[in-house]
Parts: C-alpha cells; sequence; structure tokens
C-alpha cells in the first residue's frame, strides 16, 4: 500500500508519518498494560499513522491529505492507537455491558487494538490480539469480527482497492 502511494500519490504519501520507535511502541504498551500483537507492531515500524491537526478540544483530525483510506478514515500513529483504545474501553465501561458478552455486542474488548478510524473515531478497523484477525466497529451496529484475516490481508486489499477503485487528482486519491 505504501509502495502503490509512493508511485502514485505524493500528497498523500506527504502525509504518511515516519516509522514509530521502539519507544513509541513500548511507550503505548505501557500505556495499555498490554503488548501489540505482533503484525500490528511490524506495521508501526514501517509507518506511524499519518499527519494529524487541532480539530475541536481534545480531539484531533486527520490533515490534508491523510485521509487516504476510503470513507474519509486514517491510518493511527501509536499516540492515536492510545487515544482511540482508551475511548472504546470508557465506552464499554460505561456501557453497562457484561465483559464476557458475545464480541458483536461488546462495544470493545481488552485484546482489540485500533489501527484506522474516521475522525470521530464512530467508525474503524481492529486487530484482535487473540487471534490476529481484523475486525471492525460502527457507531450504531453490531461489531464485525473477522473481515479479514490480518492485518496484511487487510492491506493487500486496500492496496488492490487503490489500484482499481481510486483516481489521483492532483497528487492525491480521490474515490469512485
Amino acid at each position: 500500500m505504501t509502495q502503490w502511494l509512493e508511485r502514485n500519490a505524493p500528497k498523500n504519501t506527504a502525509a504518511l508519518q515516519p516509522p514509530a520507535t521502539s519507544k513509541q511502541i513500548s511507550d503505548a504498551e505501557s500505556k495499555l498494560g498490554l503488548s501489540l500483537p505482533e503484525e500490528l507492531r511490524v506495521w508501526l515500524l514501517i509507518n506511524n499513522g499519518v499527519g494529524m491537526k487541532e480539530a475541536r478540544q481534545g480531539w484531533l483530525s486527520p490533515a490534508p491529505g491523510s485521509s487516504f483510506v476510503p470513507y474519509g478514515w486514517h491510518l493511527l500513529s501509536t499516540a492515536e492507537l492510545v487515544k482511540v483504545y482508551e475511548r472504546r474501553m470508557d465506552f464499554q465501561r460505561t456501557g453497562d455491558v457484561p465483559d464476557d458478552e458475545d464480541d458483536e455486542v461488546l462495544v470493545w474488548r481488552r485484546e482489540w487494538f485500533p489501527f484506522i478510524a474516521d475522525s470521530d473515531e464512530l467508525y474503524g478497523r481492529f486487530i484482535d490480539g487473540r487471534t490476529g484477525a481484523v475486525g471492525k466497529w460502527n457507531d450504531g451496529d453490531m461489531n464485525r469480527l473477522g473481515t479479514h484475516n490480518s492485518l496484511t490481508e487487510f492491506f493487500d486489499e486496500l492496496a488492490d482497492l487503490m489500484s482499481t477503485n481510486a483516481r489521483v487528482v492532483d497528487g492525491g486519491i480521490e474515490w469512485r
């Protein structure tokens, strides 16, 4: 996916952040109290999300060119991953939903790690630390587990979508 962006969409490539450092990853793991799944750790060592800008109190929004994933979603940095994770866990704690409920009706499970989201964090994708599979959450609907078998499969599909369903206008992706 990053190679396709480098070849075709320089505006979006410029929005990619440099790789996460080992310290950024270990700091995120310390805050979460969990180790990141290996596949997510490897991804963050390639790309630490996209550029963000202040949107409103306590909330950031993708900087111009950063929302190149379909639906205006953006890749999360280690810092954003922690923020989204903590907010989702707060929703789970305050949602009066037992922890042992079916994964589809849970707001969030401790072993789910977000890696991509919309700017309001109502929609996004996570990697299940128990299985390595990718799932998705969205506002007003049940979680969908196993949308992809792995993070690699998700990014491979995204790269295919970019090459077939995106067009580049002024150096940035527009979806058809």
